[in-house]
Order: structure tokens, then sequence, then C-alpha cells
């Protein structure tokens, strides 16, 4: 087969003009999330990273397994909306990097009620602590003794 190079041709013509583009165009960012950046009463919060992290916590919750307790759906709702104010609130406080943002928030999405239910429980156990250490100390004050 004889090439004449006019297969070339589309490839310089391409090559030259995204070379001359990127010249122009100067240094990028240091992160691509904030480029878009939201004053949200004197606190910047990157718009595209909260975008991405809305979307990963919305993309996932159709995915997320029954739980035992079937939830209906006004306590799927209220699943959802929790992991979407912590992964927004975690982008805004973090500033993490899109990709890393997008995993975070799928993970959030796929498994909220779990981490729900995982931290009423630590929160309901550090209560019961609470509540142990001071009737022991209240009882040890007043000379009651342990019966155990």
């Amino acid at each position: 087969m004889i090439d004449n190079g006019h297969h070339l041709t589309g490839f310089y013509a391409t090559w030259a003009t995204s070379l001359a583009t990127l010249s122009v165009a100067g240094d990028a960012p240091a992160h691509l999330g904030e480029i878009v950046m939201l004053d949200l009463g004197g606190v910047a919060f990157p718009l595209i990273t909260g975008l991405v992290a809305a979307a990963g916590v919305l993309m996932a919750r159709p995915l997320t397994p029954r739980q035992t307790p079937p939830l209906g759906f006004g306590k799927q709702l209220l699943v959802t909306l929790i992991m979407l104010a912590i992964a927004l609130i975690w982008v805004g406080e973090a500033r993490p990097r899109l990709l890393f943002t997008f995993l975070v928030s799928l993970g959030l999405g796929f498994s909220g009620y779990a981490l729900i239910e995982l931290a009423g429980e630590e929160i309901r156990a550090f209560i019961k602590r609470i509540f142990a250490a001071a009737t022991a100390t209240i009882d040890r004050i007043s000379g009651k003794k342990d019966d155990s």
C-alpha cells in the first residue's frame, strides 16, 4: 500500500490546534473542583465538587441492599437527606478532589442506613456509659454500696 500522508493531515491539524490552545490557556487550577466557588455567608464552597458529592449519594441510593426492617418512603428520604448533608458538609470542610469525593459519596449513599444505625448504636452506648458513671458517682457520694 502506498501512503501519500493524507491520513496524517487530520492528525497534525488537530494536534497544532490543540497545542496552540494549550499554550495560551495557562495553568490549570490547583483543584478542578474549585473552578466555581459559591460564597455561602463568607464561606467559600466548591460547587462542582458539591455536585459530584450529591450525584454520588443520589446514584447509590437505589442500589442499597434491602435492610432487615424495610424502610418506608419517608425514612428512605430522610436517610438520603442525612447522607447528602454529611457529604456536602464534608466537601465544604475537607475540600477533597473530585474522584475521592465521588467514591466516598457513593459509599455514603450505598451504606447510609447501616452508617446511621451504627452511629445510633454508638451514641446509645455512650449515653448509657454516661448515666452509669453518673449513677455510680451519685451512689458513692450518697454512701450507698454497690451490690455487684
